[in-house]
């Protein structure tokens, strides 16, 4: 569901659903937002390195396991960075790839609360699945 502008101005909690239960996610404010931006910009660049095809078995085995190991702990990792308060562990153990992909999703909206967010999300939530 998108925000309203009234929930931005008033730094609304957003509400992700993980493991079959809801929790708030609140936004950062700007400066760990502008630090988290940039964890995700880094990991961002290390995308295209990681899914280079290429006819070689050694780096194309490297290549399968970065996109299906690598790059959903990647976002696990940054999702968890941003929802600093949520007990990652007790989530893990109950909530579903789907969940925490949309959760992601999520954040990066609230991170990126400017026009390129929805290109951005969909850009990170194809490259990611």
């Amino acid at each position: 569901m998108e925000r309203t502008e009234e929930q931005k101005i008033l730094q609304e909690p957003i509400t992700v659903s993980l493991g079959g239960k809801d929790y708030r996610v609140r936004p950062l404010v700007i400066k760990e937002s502008r630090a988290w931006r940039v964890k995700l910009v880094a990991a961002l660049k290390s995308l295209p390195t990681q899914i280079n095809t290429t006819s070689d078995p050694t780096a194309l085995s490297d290549n399968i396991q970065a996109m299906f190991l690598t790059m959903p702990d990647m976002a696990a990792d940054l999702f968890f960075a941003y929802a600093k308060d949520l007990n990652r562990e007790e989530i893990e153990a109950a909530a579903l790839d789907s969940e925490l992909a949309a959760a992601f999703e999520q954040v990066v909206e609230l991170a990126f609360p400017l026009a390129l967010t929805r290109s951005l999300t969909k850009t990170i939530t194809t490259i990611s699945r």
